[in-house]
């Protein structure tokens, strides 16, 4: 069972990275649940989300450094890449790259994401935007 969902969440990457939201349909529930704060649940409210991460950082990278899967979990240690290009968290575009890390854990139901809970590495990242170049 963990090979299948291991690759869901790499194909979840991949089209964030691509700007493919049309697969989210496919592979996130319609009802999902994001446990950030700030955020609202839902698949819609997932895609007006990183669209605007991606306006932000056109060239948006998310590479998987490690990927574990148990029952309907995965965890995924990944870096959060891109140049700064679009208004992002209230700072204008610099130009700059980012690079920082992020921990996200999924569950999966029924062959789609259905809950997310995240750990980023935001202080480094707000650090890279706004701190001496």
């Amino acid at each position: 069972m963990s090979e299948p969902i291991k690759a869901l969440v790499r194909r979840f990457f991949t089209a964030v990275e691509n700007g493919h939201f049309e697969v989210f349909d496919e592979i996130v529930a319609e009802h999902y649940d994001d446990h950030l704060p700030g955020r609202t649940p839902g698949r819609a409210s997932l895609v007006a989300y990183f669209r605007g991460l991606r306006a932000a950082f056109p060239d948006l990278r998310l590479p998987i450094s490690q990927m574990i899967a148990e029952g309907d979990r995965v965890a995924v240690l990944n870096a959060v890449q891109g140049t700064h290009r679009g208004d992002f968290l209230g700072i204008a575009a610099t130009g700059r790259r980012v690079d920082a890390s992020a921990f996200q854990l999924y569950r999966v139901q029924d062959g789609q994401l259905a809950e997310h809970w995240e750990v980023a590495d935001f202080a480094t990242l707000q650090r890279q935007l706004t701190g001496p170049a």
